[in-house]
Formats: C-alpha cells, structure tokens, sequence
C-alpha cells in the first residue's frame, strides 16, 4: 500500500500523547509528536477532569503532526472509559465532568447490592457492579440534583465529546459503550431496562455505532481543516486488544493505571463463574466481545512513588529503578489488590502498609522493596486470572501477550510468568496508538481488515520472551 500517514489521539488516565504513524506495506514507523500529563482535579471531596486543557493539548499535538507532516490525512480519539459529558442540544457543557475515581457513588453501589440486584445487571449488560460504571455515576448524579434531566439534554462518552468538539458531529461508539454498563449484552442497542433501573433518560444516548468510519472533517481550527477525524475504539483497551496479532491460544494483559486481563471471543462470557470473577464482556471497535477481568496495575506503582524522595524520570532512572527491585529477594507475601482500600487512597504507601501490618508482617523499607512487592502481587493477580478463565472458557493458554507501560517493566512480565507458568510475550511499541491507527485505516478505505493490518505491520514488530521459572 502507499505511505499512508495518521495521528492517533491517545489520552490515559495520567497522560495524554499524540502519535503519528506511516504505514507501508513494510511496516509501521511511529513518531511522537507531543505527550502531556493528565489527572483529575480535587474540588472538596470530589474529583473533576480537565476536559478543556486536554482538548487543547490535544489539539496542540495535532498542530506539531501537521507541521511535521504535512501529509498527515486523518486523526483518532480514544480514552479511558466509563466517563462522559453531559451537555445541551448545542453540546455545551451542563454538569462538570466528574472523574471516575470519585468516591460519591459508593452508596448507590451498596444499595445495588443490598438489594441483590448486581447478578440481574450483568445477565442483562454483562458488566460486574462496580462503583466507577456510567449508568452507576450517572444514577448518583440524577439522585444528587434532581432537576438535571431538565437542563441536560444528552450524554456523550468522552472520546465522542472530543469528537464533538473537533468536527461538530456525534457518535457513540461500541467499545466505549460497552464500558456503560447500559448496554444490552446479546445486542447492539441500549438497554432500556438498565436505563430504567438506572433512572436515565432514553433520550440522553444516541444508538451506538461500529468503528472504522470518516466522522468528518476538523471545524474546531481553521488550520486543520482538512484533517479527517475517523471515528475509532472510543475505549483505549479496546485499542490494545486489537492491534496486536495473536498466534496460539493468548491471553492478553494491557498493562497500565489499570492491568485488564482476557481475550477476544465470538461471544459473551457468562454464567456464575464469570459473574464470580467479575469479567467485564467490553465489546471491540465492530462489535465483537473482549471479555476480561479489570485489575489494579500500575497506578499502585505511581501512588507510592509520592512517599518516597524523588520520582523517576527519565527510562534510565526507570530502568535503574526497576533493575534494584529485581535484586531484592522474592517477597515472602503479596498484597491483595482486590483491597478497595488501594482503590483510591491518600497515601497509597500508607494503604499498603496498613494491609500488610493487618496480617502481621512487616512492610518494605525503601522504594525497590515496594516496587518488588507491587510486581510480585500483580504477577499473582494475572496468574490467578489466567487460571480462571482457562476454566471459566474450558481452554488451555499458550502463552499471555502483554502491551502498555508495563511492557517496559522487566520485572513486572518476569513475575507475571512465574506465576502464571505461561512464557510472556511483551510488546514494548503504542499499542493502544496502533490499534487507533488500524481503525484509521480501515475508515480511509487504505485496509480492509484488521488481518490485513496485522500483516502489514509484522516487520515492525518485535518481542520479548520471558519463560517461567
């Protein structure tokens, strides 16, 4: 195929980057055009997303890639997910845009499960009950000011709000749907009973709509306005997931604030095991099904960095950070990451120790002793993981996949084999980047499929093998 040149918008939890990618029929060459932080703001007890600077940094980075490469013909959004805006008609914003570490819907979360509900919510949406769901933060919002649903007059999931505001146009799209917990499990619509339960208006959510299509042009600048923004994975794990070809059985992990453990299947994974477990059936960018179970990742690493003197901050000072936790002795205990005192606390070095002193052993002394035990603990997480789900499916792994920042963790994939007893695959490129990138492609009519892409960028990729010992 010709050099075709795109921007994939990729904004985390605690940073936000855009990268362009040229893509040939000899591979991907991916350039970084500008990164920058991201994390909520804490207004009294509650927390609150920057949505305004990260539009405008994003919109920054594309203005680098156009000037870098003046070739550049689309762009793509993807995000955390779970989060929206509420807005009028017009799309102006009627309600802050609440992060969803926000603590405030744990009551509605209890009252779900007291009332023995949380088993009917994932038959009919194939979502576990957790506090940070949309139908969940939107149901507290509604409780908490009554009156909203007067002045709203439509919920956009964040990657279709900056979609919104770079072309004027709307979209909910599938893969962040699915994170809502108000989607139907064995369909492709809303779920009007969880809406109901929920208490939101029908008339809030647009009908979702498949990946890999021109949304259209950028009206938000004038300088961009003959970039095409391509309507891809709203969710970024959906992005992960997919831009990795798979050989064999694999079970992969997208490593990072979060580490989501799975697959992509045909269909959704049910039944008392799953509900158990507490698999999350997230669906792909077409509509298929990535079931997989959320874990705790690396944000209990960048949480405790803050107890400690100085953070790393170069991939030296990393790679010299990790490499003085690999020498320290195998922990005699993990942590439990399931805590959901770990979920959101103050001081998370505080929270681990608490945890461990609760058991009666003693915690780390220096920062390569936490950062071992953290890498040890999430090894154990995903081995676990694995384990449950070759029996929940009725299957045997070849091997785990891992992409995302904790690609670059040595330690962290080393433990994640030896617990698991899988040899890890690690992937150290953008996958989240690449997998956007692929819907791009698909949406210019460059690719007709994902396999398609996978080909295409197979001499660009390169893994890592970590056996288990």
């Amino acid at each position: 195929m010709p050099k075709t040149t795109v921007a994939a918008i990729d904004l985390g939890a605690t940073s936000g980057r855009v990268i362009v990618g040229q893509v040939t029929s000899g591979g991907i060459e991916l350039t970084e055009t500008h990164r920058f932080p991201n994390g909520f703001t804490s207004l009294g007890s509650h927390h609150y997303w920057e949505v305004g600077r990260l539009f405008s940094e994003s919109v920054k980075g594309l203005h680098e890639a156009r000037r870098l490469f003046p070739e550049l013909r689309s762009c793509g959004i993807d995000t955390w997910g779970a989060d929206y805006a509420i807005t009028s008609k017009a799309g102006r914003l009627a309600f802050p845009v609440h992060a969803y570490r926000d603590e405030r819907t744990n009551p509605v979360m209890r009252a779900i499960k007291d009332k023995g509900d949380a088993r009917h919510l994932f038959d009919l949406t194939g979502l576990p009950l957790v506090n940070y769901n949309t139908g969940i933060q939107l149901a507290e919002t509604l409780q908490s000011f009554p009156h909203l649903n007067r002045i709203g007059e439509q919920v956009m999931l964040l990657p279709e709000y900056f979609n919104f505001l770079l072309t004027g146009k709307t979209g909910a799209e599938f893969s962040h749907a699915s994170t809502t917990q108000l989607l139907e499990v064995n369909g492709r619509k809303w779920s009007r009973e969880a809406l109901a339960y929920f208490g939101i208006p029908e008339t809030w959510l647009r009908d979702p709509v498949p990946a890999g299509s021109i949304l259209g042009n950028v009206t938000a600048d004038k300088r961009l306005a003959s970039l095409e923004v391509a309507l891809v994975p709203g969710h970024d794990t959906s992005c992960a997931f997919e831009a990795i070809p798979v050989e064999g059985n694999s079970l992969i992990v997208s490593s990072g604030t979060w580490m989501l453990v799975g697959g992509l299947t045909s269909q959704p994974c049910l039944g008392d095991e799953a509900f158990d477990l507490g698999v999350s059936n997230e669906r792909t960018g077409t509509g298929g099904y990535r079931p997989n179970k959320i874990l705790l990742g690396l944000w209990l690493i960048e949480r405790t960095i803050p107890a400690f003197d100085k953070r790393p901050q170069t991939d030296a000072e990393w790679s010299a950070l990790i490499s003085a936790a690999s020498e320290k002795e195998l922990p005699e205990y993990t942590i439990d990451t399931r805590d959901p005192a770990l979920f959101n606390p103050e001081d998370m070095r505080a929270a681990i120790d608490q945890q461990i002193r609760a058991r009666g052993d003693t915690p780390p002394d220096d920062l390569p002793g936490y950062i071992s035990l953290i890498c040890a603990s999430l090894g154990v997480s995903v081995g676990d993981t694995a384990r449950k789900f070759e029996s929940i499916l009725s299957t045997s792994y070849d091997n785990i996949i891992i992409v995302g920042g904790g690609a670059k963790n040595t330690l962290l994939c080393q433990m994640i084999a030896d617990f698991s007893q899988l040899p890890v695959a690690s992937f150290n490129l953008e996958a989240t980047s690449i997998g956007n990138m692929a819907y791009q492609l698909l949406a210019l009519g460059e690719i007709r499929s994902l396999s398609e892409f996978h080909d295409l960028i197979k001499p660009s990729l390169s893994a890592k093998v970590y056996q288990p010992r």
